[in-house]
């Protein structure tokens, strides 16, 4: 931005942004912007901010913000740039200057609130955007001018209550969306399954996918994945049944969700059975997760034989590296010491294996108990070089 054009040269440079932005080619609309040889108005800040937003190009954004304030663009001078702003932080996770921002805002409407209800669920404070949830009700309650929530707002909620596995708060939503008319609506149904199954009730999740009145694809591989996880491997079975005889295709979530099924059930042979069929029979290329999934089954059932076949099957085109370290860990963990020729501790010392930090930590363990302790100190310190951590595992009850 060298210098001040004609209001045409800016209207010209505002078009080609935001013909950019909108097709997807956001790195392009952000270089445009950067080339600019005329001063950009509101309209052209509202069309490069988005595409900063899903770059995550947190530094462009703030440069843009500034340009905004110095040029006397002030909090609520213009509450599109306003939004487009917090869009950013919120989407960047730099929720100080969200809130920040969002305080400063003279009025705030519904996108403003649902992008800090979004940003705070997204970002780790799953707490703070049900609070956040709850001042947008009371604000409205009191008679301000604020609307009310929406389905993206109510979405972002039920994310919210989803992380913190609260089914009393999961309840509420659900009635509060059903009194507004959204219970409807398939989004919220979709966010409300997931949220009742992350809270531990699996028949309330079917409940809700049933008196659905449209259902998406979405719809049928979050309520099949709900059974999945709560160990409901006949009825994933059975809504994979009504699925067909309804015409819909089944796509690759849904088939992740049955495989997870199968490995929570112990059903190795189906797995396989389905695995073999995605391809086959439905058209459906299986991605590395799916053939971890058939790994963790075979783990599970300690058919290591098959898993290793399973292994060497895979297309290179699929994440190897990722799936050898599920097998390395219940090769271990069983045990067995080497693959494909290969000591299985010697792989992970030479970096030829990357995994999650419960395989590293088993390893490690592993190496400790053969009286390798140089060994099992190397394996942790390649965790602390690549800043794997192995997560606590926890359990929590609402009482």
């Amino acid at each position: 931005m060298n210098g001040v054009r004609s209001s045409g040269d800016v209207v010209r440079w505002t078009k080609r942004i935001s013909a950019l932005a909108r097709s997807g080619r956001e790195a392009e609309a952000v270089a445009a912007f950067a080339r600019m040889d005329a001063a950009p108005n509101a309209l052209t800040l509202a069309s490069v901010l988005p595409a900063c937003a899903r770059l995550r190009d947190l530094a462009m954004g703030r440069a843009i913000h500034g340009l905004w304030l110095r040029r006397g663009g002030g909090h609520g001078a213009n509450p599109i740039v306003d939004n487009a702003v917090l869009d950013v932080y919120a989407k960047c996770g730099a929720l100080v200057s969200a809130r920040r921002l969002f305080d400063e805002m003279p009025h705030r409407d519904v996108f403003a609130w649902t992008t800090m209800v979004w940003g705070l669920a997204r970002s780790g404070s799953p707490h703070d955007a049900v609070a956040m949830f709850r001042s947008m009700l009371s604000v409205v309650s009191d008679g301000d001018a604020t609307p009310k929530p929406n389905d993206a707002t109510v979405v972002s909620a039920l994310h919210a209550v989803a992380t913190l596995g609260s089914s009393v708060s999961c309840k509420l939503l659900h009635s509060y969306a059903t009194k507004q008319g959204l219970g409807g609506e398939t989004v919220v149904g979709n966010a409300l399954i997931d949220a009742y199954a992350k809270c531990g009730d699996a028949p309330q999740a079917f409940k809700v996918f049933v008196d659905l009145p449209e259902k998406d694809m979405v719809s049928w591989g979050t309520v099949t994945r709900a059974m999945a996880v709560h160990g409901r491997c006949r009825e994933a079975l059975q809504l994979f049944s009504l699925m067909l005889r309804r015409g819909v295709r089944p796509d690759g979530a849904v088939f992740l969700a049955l495989l997870t099924a199968f490995s929570h059930a112990g059903r190795v042979d189906q797995a396989l059975l389905f695995l073999g069929a995605m391809a086959r029979v439905y058209g459906v290329s299986p991605l590395t997760e799916h053939y971890t999934c058939v790994l963790d089954a075979c783990g599970r059932a300690g058919q290591l034989d098959r898993a290793g076949e399973i292994f060497r099957q895979m297309p290179v085109e699929c994440d190897a590296e990722k799936a050898l370290g599920v097998y390395c860990s219940y090769a271990v963990s069983n045990g067995v010491a080497d693959v494909a020729g290969e000591r299985l501790p010697d792989l992970f010392l030479d970096g030829e294996v990357d995994a999650g930090g419960g395989t590293y930590a088993l390893i490690s363990k592993s190496l400790a108990d053969a009286g390798r302790w140089e060994d099992a100190c190397a394996v942790r310190e390649r965790m602390a070089a690549r800043r794997i951590e192995k997560e606590a595992a926890c359990t929590w009850i609402e009482v």
